[in-house]
């Protein structure tokens, strides 16, 4: 299996989250994190997986980020499995509706990706970090939930 996780990230919460989830994903085949400003179109041909995060600024995706979504061709995704993650502080229930996560997932499926599991939000204590207790470990878990379903989907 090949992944991909693209990120953005400007503390280094993000970029942990999406490191744990490309080290579990690397379980199955070649699973790398990188940069989403790294991010070339040729990249997501042949991939297996892709799963793409960033922080939650403001209820949204960072402005940094929209642009690059935007110069994505249209169904460059066509079939590919895609997943969607951010890190944000606990928010409540219903404001928990604006995460970057949830705003990044219909993105990924006007490009032709096909949702795997729901975007998840992994919390921080503040602004700048750090993670929660116990985040590395549910981006693990989450990570497997994924590998769990293509496999599912598979049979």
């Amino acid at each position: 299996m090949k992944s991909l996780v693209a990120y953005y990230s400007e503390f280094g919460n993000t970029r942990q989250i999406a490191e744990t989830i490309a080290e579990t994903l690397g379980k199955e085949g070649a699973s790398i994190a990188m940069p989403i400003g790294q991010l070339q179109p040729s990249q997501l041909k042949g991939l297996d997986l892709l799963v793409m995060g960033s922080p939650t600024h403001r209820m949204n995706v960072p402005e940094a980020v929209r642009p690059i979504l935007k110069s994505l061709p249209r169904g460059i995704l066509a079939g590919t499995p895609v997943a969607a993650f951010d890190t944000s502080y606990k928010m409540s229930s219903l404001m928990a509706r604006f995460s970057a996560g949830r705003k990044l997932a219909p993105r990924l499926r006007k490009l032709g990706g096909q949702p795997t599991v729901p975007p998840q939000t992994f919390h921080v204590e503040s602004k700048e970090g750090p993670l929660c207790e116990g985040e590395i470990e549910r981006a693990q878990a989450w990570a497997a939930s994924i590998l769990e379903q293509l496999k599912a989907q598979a049979r």
